[in-house]
């Protein structure tokens, strides 16, 4: 069953996407948008986008299910791993708040316990299909090409048997982080205020409206002397803040 999307259904799509999570769709992707809404029509056994799109209008539960599908997740431990040197023992609160299948965490967490201390990291996405990842910790060897064997052999579990080529965190890692569902367009920040927050490489998807309101919101968040870090790819050019530019990627409230 494969999804044939009319210009009124696409633009429906987009209008819901760009409500829910931000991200701003055009008609190059909407190949992209067919393909990944197929497989939803599949799931749930309905056989048009029309009525696909009446479900998710009275379906919490299915248009999250379409969040998931339609958000893209590509990471990997210690990717960036430069910004993790801004880390320091005071930094007891950490954020990450678009955490994907949790390898940003994680590392996080193992590039602290390293350093000697032990922070409390909350960490956070739209996509309840990656946070199931995320919780489980397992994951295929490949995720940790940037780790070295001795932190590989401290760190993680070796598969064995039908698991042969999957790692899994070790349960000391995995109690470190507390894993949520949240909105970083919708949902209201937390009242906790965080020593650190990543919000790396979901900017870039946004435009500048969805930008202000989401730095905002971290900025709230963010404890006075507290570090907001982006990704390598992302800036805070033409947005209003009053954080101050350390380096790229790297911002820090006065």
């Amino acid at each position: 069953m494969t999804a044939v999307l009319g210009q009124r259904e696409f633009r429906e799509i987009c209008d819901l996407v760009y409500r829910e999570c931000g991200i701003s769709l055009n008609e190059s992707k909407k190949k992209l948008v067919e393909s990944r809404l197929s497989k939803r029509l599949r799931a749930s056994g309905i056989s048009s986008a029309r009525e696909y799109l009446q479900l998710i209008q009275r379906d919490e539960r299915e248009k999250i299910s379409f969040i998931d599908t339609i958000s893209t997740n590509h990471t990997y431990f210690f990717r960036e791993c430069g910004h993790f040197e801004y880390l320091e023992a005071n930094h007891l609160s950490i954020w990450s708040a678009a955490c994907s299948s949790g390898e940003e965490p994680y590392s996080i967490a193992i590039y602290c316990l390293e350093k000697g201390f032990r922070p409390s990291i909350w960490a956070t996405d739209i996509s309840t299909q990656v946070l199931e990842t995320a919780r489980k910790g397992i994951y295929p060897m490949g995720k940790a090409r940037a780790l070295s064997t001795t932190l590989l052999k401290r760190y993680f579990d070796k598969g064995i048997g039908r698991w042969d080529g999957y790692i899994k965190v070790k349960n000391d890692i995995n109690k470190m982080v507390t894993f949520s569902r949240f909105n970083l367009i919708n949902d209201m920040p937390p009242k906790e205020r965080f020593d650190v927050i990543f919000c790396r490489n979901v900017l870039i998807y946004f435009d500048r409206e969805v930008k202000q309101r989401v730095i905002s919101r971290l900025y709230s968040a963010l404890r006075r002397n507290g570090y907001l870090i982006i990704g390598g790819a992302e800036s805070l050019t033409g947005i209003d803040h009053h954080l101050k530019y350390i380096s790229p990627s790297i911002y820090y409230k006065a």
